[in-house]
């Protein structure tokens, strides 16, 4: 490791300490430090400004309530970017469930008649995405991701291995193994489908 590196070790453990025992000013050098990398890497999955703003700030957030506990195995800059990366996957699923719900509301017609069938149907919606989710969760993390942002995301395979900074190759592994799993599982999704 060089010089340079041990030094970051050693900061990154001291304001580590700092937080841990509740000194603002060591977060705010950790803020200062890191905020725009994790900008850029959350931007590159959400695509706009003001939530990668929003997301940002939870994780530092986060990382402030939850000082007492926190546990940081590798590096505080890994610790804060699988943070990051966590919280922007997270709304993202959250943005596709909630996009789904809305095209279904706005497509149901307002018919007095039909509106337990569009209850029944907004239940096994979310109850679909729910089991799908499930799967989507048994898969390999980078694998998620690229299936993530492939499909939720509706991003090209060449966008998606540059945010993820593999090869198109790799993304197109990637999406076709996710596609196998859920395949997989079609059997127990399929009384959701019906």
């Amino acid at each position: 490791m060089t010089l340079a590196g041990m030094r970051l070790v050693r900061q990154e453990r001291e304001w580590t300490s700092r937080i841990r025992s509740g000194d603002p000013s060591a977060l705010e050098f950790v803020f200062r430090a890191y905020h725009l990398e994790l900008s850029d890497l959350v931007y590159g999955y959400v695509r706009s400004r003001e939530v990668t703003d929003d997301l940002v700030h939870d994780v530092f957030a986060k990382l402030w309530e939850g000082r007492e506990q926190l546990h940081v195995r590798d590096s505080l800059k890994s610790y804060l970017y699988s943070a990051a990366r966590n919280h922007a996957i997270s709304h993202l699923r959250h943005a596709l469930v909630e996009r789904r719900w809305r095209e279904r509301m706005v497509r149901a017609q307002p018919a007095v008649a039909r509106f337990d069938d569009d209850a029944q149907r907004r239940l096994e919606d979310q109850e679909l995405a729910v089991a799908v989710e499930r799967v989507l969760e048994q898969l390999p993390e980078r694998c998620r991701l690229a299936l993530t942002l492939r499909w939720q995301r509706q991003m090209s395979y060449a966008e998606v291995a540059d945010v993820m900074g593999i090869s198109v190759k790799t993304v197109e592994a990637y999406v076709t193994r996710g596609v196998a799993a859920l395949r997989h599982s079609y059997e127990r999704l399929l009384p959701y489908l019906r």
